[in-house]
């Protein structure tokens, strides 16, 4: 059975939903996210350009079979137009040293949205740890749940 198409009707909709589809490690729900288009670009932290809907499913695939990720959004600056938003922000990324405890990885993420008949779909994606992790913003843990594994 298929799941029903949304469509989004802001980019902030979109990424809220995006955010909510790492959470849940759902990469059909993450997918249906992403223009079906072979354009479509997305560069994980320290990894190379991933271009093409399908090589970009390939790579979230990847990273999402290591499990949720549990990743709080601090928006940065927004450019907003009628067929194109870019969201500059920094994804607070809980994860879990090697000795098993609990930090919080900085990183700086680009995500580009376009509108289309389809609603709203992310086009790009780039993120890069961000070299002044400190200054930005404290490791918070209050709002985190220590319980999850994240990689």
């Amino acid at each position: 059975m298929s799941r029903a198409k949304v469509i989004h009707s802001s980019p902030q909709d979109i990424e809220q939903a995006f955010y909510e589809a790492l959470e849940a490690a759902d990469l059909e729900a993450l997918m249906d996210l992403w223009a079906d288009d072979e354009h479509v670009v997305c560069i994980h932290p320290g990894g190379p350009r991933v271009e093409g809907y399908h090589d970009v499913r390939d790579s979230w695939k990847e990273i999402l079979s290591a499990g949720a990720l549990q990743i709080r959004v601090v928006p940065v600056h927004r450019v907003e137009g009628v067929m194109v938003s870019v969201h500059n922000i920094v994804e607070q990324v809980m994860m879990s040293s090697s000795r098993g405890e609990p930090h919080v990885v900085q990183v700086n993420a680009t995500n580009v949205y376009h509108k289309g008949p389809n609603g709203w779909k992310i086009v790009m994606h780039h993120a890069s740890p961000a070299m002044d992790a400190e200054e930005m913003v404290e490791d918070d843990l209050s709002d985190f749940d220590p319980q999850p594994t994240l990689h």
